[in-house]
């Protein structure tokens, strides 16, 4: 048989959207600082070659994020963003290793959080053991431990944890931060915590996930 495949057609990007990016381009090119005032929006529409309306709705989206700060009568100047308000799929800016940790410390708090919420849900042991069957685990921990979070939280009730979740994790694939890390910790050690309910040793796991950064590195 042969695989599906997915045919939809992709949608290419808005032009606000590649206006984004190319505005955090200049920025980093140009090296503006925090304070640094950027061009007018009729000179960044010559030198960018997309028309004004296009660039005042990218500035106006980088305001939204905290990367752009307009002030009446002066301009627009680069501000200091926070660093979760910035969507690096968007921007394409680069991640170093500091934003990168600062974005695994609130994975591990989504996923030990997604966690407790399944266990509260009332389960009982058979039903645990019958949802993680449906998984199919390769003994790599950086690619269990995603899968086994992902799947259980499709089972709450708040969506919201598994979108702040994933934004992270993405993120964190992306830059291969995972690959940095020298984790002495066993999935299955997990999982059975899990199974047996044993939360005061999956506080401990998590904890000890939450210490690896780049001192730990490999």
């Amino acid at each position: 048989m042969k695989k599906d495949r997915n045919y939809k057609v992709q949608q290419p990007p808005k032009m606000y959207q590649q206006v984004i990016t190319q505005l955090v381009e200049y920025i980093e090119y140009e090296q503006l600082t925090e304070g640094s005032k950027i061009p007018t929006e009729r000179n960044l529409s010559e030198l960018l070659g997309v028309s004004r309306s296009s660039i005042r709705e990218g500035i106006r989206s980088l305001e939204l994020l905290g990367y752009l700060d307009s002030r009446q009568g002066e301009g627009t100047f680069v501000a200091n963003p926070p660093p979760f308000l910035i969507p690096s799929q968007l921007i394409k800016q680069q991640l170093d290793h500091t934003n990168l940790q600062n974005y695994y410390e609130v994975f591990i708090m989504c996923s030990k959080e997604i966690v407790s919420l399944s266990l509260s849900l009332g389960l009982s042991n058979k039903e645990l053991i019958e949802n993680t069957l449906n998984l199919k685990f390769t003994g790599d921990f950086w690619s269990d431990f995603p899968k086994w979070i992902e799947y259980i939280a499709t089972g709450l009730q708040n969506p919201f944890f598994l979108s702040l979740w994933l934004n992270n994790y993405n993120v964190l694939e992306e830059n291969d931060y995972f690959c940095t890390l020298n984790l002495n910790i066993q999935f299955n050690v997990f999982l059975d915590c899990y199974l047996e309910r044993n939360e005061t040793r999956l506080e401990e796991l998590f904890h000890e996930l939450s210490k690896l950064n780049k001192t730990n590195q490999i």
